[in-house]
């Protein structure tokens, strides 16, 4: 296989694919959902998309693991813009940190009970526990 074909296949189709559901989710974010964020609209459709194979799962999987083995890379400017503002949030710290402390456990016992949930449903067993 040639090297822009590589090229085209391994990256800029994957990538072409997760920006094009990004998009269709900000235009429905836009006009339709404005409850939901427009990247976890457009994430939820490639998960449909994926689930219904409309689109093969071969076809992303290599880009994706890219994305996931370089996470790292996407969060230091989240981690510099955290630090820049630092010094501002001063007064509020505890407050804060507080929010901060909350919101991830409420995210970890609400992630937890999706997962119980599913885990249950897909196993077959009674899912009112």
């Amino acid at each position: 296989m040639t090297f822009v074909r590589r090229l085209i296949f391994n990256f800029l189709l994957p990538l072409g694919i997760l920006f094009g559901f990004l998009f269709l989710g900000n235009v429905l974010n836009r006009y339709l959902f404005k409850f939901m964020p427009g990247p976890v609209i457009g994430m939820l459709l490639l998960l449909v998309a994926l689930s219904l194979n409309i689109i093969p799962y071969s076809l992303i999987e290599g880009f994706s693991m890219f994305l996931v083995r370089h996470i790292s890379f996407f969060i230091i400017p989240t981690n510099l813009s955290l630090m820049v503002i630092l010094p501002r949030i001063g007064d509020s710290f505890v407050r804060v940190m507080l929010m901060l402390v909350f919101s991830l456990v409420s995210v970890i016992v609400v992630t937890a009970s999706f997962a119980g949930f599913f885990r249950r449903v897909l196993a077959g067993g009674d899912n009112n526990e």
